[in-house]
């Protein structure tokens, strides 16, 4: 009689062993999938904080650079121009009064009105422009880094009994710090209608 050859396999020990290896690759390559993975959401997070920083102190630094000498009806509101009216197709100047707040979600707002002389039932357009903000403060400044008279730059100010107001003064820099929870203190310093102020050296 002849005898059926014995089949040569793997051990139970073998397939364990290759089991825990297989076991291990995947682990350390799902270790290193997940560690590229959360990398990417943290430089895309970075990337667009910064992003929003740049266009943030952007409009900032537009509004500042373009202020005029123009009160509004309604106090702490800064008069810009440039405010892009093609053709003058759309009912309205190129004059925007603006002011920036934070609100209490620590966001820094930018407010705005369509009109200058606003009716007092008129509602402003808010933007967020930044979150983690902390406060913001506006400072106007002289040459030689002196701050002017605040009643000269102060936008509530009035004039006497049947008086008009006086023009609010445009002073030759504006000192703009923010201070936020990412970024920490933020200066900025902005010459004003072309004048010839040097920003201060650190």
């Amino acid at each position: 009689m002849s005898r059926t050859p014995l089949t040569k396999g793997f051990t139970l020990v073998e397939v364990l062993v290759a089991i825990v290896v297989f076991a291990i690759i995947g682990l350390a390559s799902a270790a290193v999938v997940n560690t590229m993975m959360r990398t990417n959401e943290q430089s895309a997070a970075a990337r667009d904080a910064l992003t929003q920083l740049q266009q943030a102190m952007y409009l900032v630094e537009q509004d500042m650079r373009q202020a005029v000498s123009r009160r509004t009806p309604r106090g702490d509101y800064y008069v810009r121009a440039g405010w892009f009216n093609p053709g003058n197709l759309l009912p309205r100047s190129e004059l925007q009064a603006v002011r920036y707040f934070v609100n209490e979600d620590n966001e820094l707002i930018r407010e705005h009105f369509t009109y200058v002389d606003m009716a007092p039932s008129s509602e402003p357009t808010e933007r967020v422009l930044l979150s983690g903000v902390e406060s913001i403060t506006i400072e106007p400044i002289e040459r030689e880094n002196e701050r002017i008279a605040a009643a000269q730059f102060d936008p509530n100010a009035q004039g006497g009994q049947g008086q008009q107001p006086e023009p609010m003064a445009i002073p030759e820099g504006v000192e703009v710090v923010i201070e936020t929870e990412r970024w920490g203190t933020i200066e900025r310093v902005f010459v004003l209608n072309g004048g010839d102020f040097v920003e201060p050296s650190p």
